[in-house]
């Protein structure tokens, strides 16, 4: 088997569990979906059946060749540390800049003036 081939058989599987999941989804919000209002619970049981089904069938197949086709997994403890990027000298604020600072310097120049 080619990883292609494992590839498309469980893109193909995950697709038909989904359209099973999307009807129960939409029986269950709106059972009115239904045209015989009494066959609910049978189209319920039918779509639990197909997507507990396409679930097993990928779960067996990822569990006995998953191995095989899949890229191994990456080695358990610390991985390679990174490098923080390099960071550039902060600009300075002056008071034209910002509207705080420029409070901060007349309350500091008031309260020297006011000390002297």
């Amino acid at each position: 088997m080619s990883k292609h081939l494992y590839d498309a058989t469980i893109m193909q599987l995950k697709g038909r569990a989904l359209e099973a999941y999307a009807a129960l989804d939409m029986l269950f919000s709106n059972p009115s979906v239904v045209p015989d209002h009494t066959a609910w619970s049978q189209e319920i049981i039918k779509h639990t059946t197909v997507l507990a089904e396409h679930e097993n069938v990928m779960v067996t197949l990822q569990q006995y060749f998953g191995p095989r086709y899949s890229p191994p997994a990456p080695p358990h403890g610390p991985g390679p540390t990174r490098q923080a990027p390099p960071q550039e000298e902060p600009s300075p604020i002056t008071p034209e800049m910002s509207s705080t600072l420029r409070r901060e310097m007349e309350k500091n120049r008031s309260a020297k003036e006011g000390k002297e």
